[in-house]
């Protein structure tokens, strides 16, 4: 386990917003791995069919967030407008939420987590500087610079 650690938890970094969720996924990983350890039949190198399982594992974990995202979209569609959605409209939003939070995990670690906790959680600049013990300006400056990232990456996303 901890020859392969940091190659699991270093894709879950890429794939969560928190550390936390980063830590969990590994954990995981390495139960499902444990329990499956009769199956490992040596044609492969070890580490590939660890990076397999989770690579498996992940895109189990995406779906019941799509899932999720979906439920919440739909939700938030019925409540905001009593008209139902079009599927068209519910997949659009679904893809754009997927997009934008491929980006974010992009970004460099300082800048993930205060625009998550400021725009998913909304949470107050000030309550995220107290949180993170950053200075204020400090967070002001990270999700600034986040945000410009992104809207460059989006226009990027659209055009392509």
């Amino acid at each position: 386990m901890k020859r392969y650690q940091g190659m699991v938890f270093s894709q879950a970094s890429k794939a969560f917003l928190s550390e936390e969720e980063a830590e969990d996924f590994t954990q995981e990983v390495f139960l499902k791995a444990y329990e499956s350890l009769s199956q490992f039949r040596g044609e492969a190198q070890f580490s590939t069919w660890l990076f397999q399982i989770a690579k498996f594992r992940l895109t189990k974990v995406n779906k019941k967030k799509s899932h999720l995202i979906t439920d919440w979209t739909e939700d938030v569609s019925t409540v905001a407008d009593k008209s139902n959605p079009s599927v068209v409209e519910i997949l659009d939003k679904e893809e754009t939420h997927h997009t934008l939070h491929f980006l974010i995990a992009k970004l460099p670690k300082s800048y993930q987590l205060p625009i998550h906790l400021h725009y998913f959680e909304n949470k107050p600049l000030k309550e995220i500087a107290n949180d993170l013990n950053i200075k204020l300006n400090t967070i002001k400056s990270h999700i600034s610079r986040g945000k410009e990232l992104l809207r460059k990456w989006w226009s990027h996303e659209i055009e392509g």
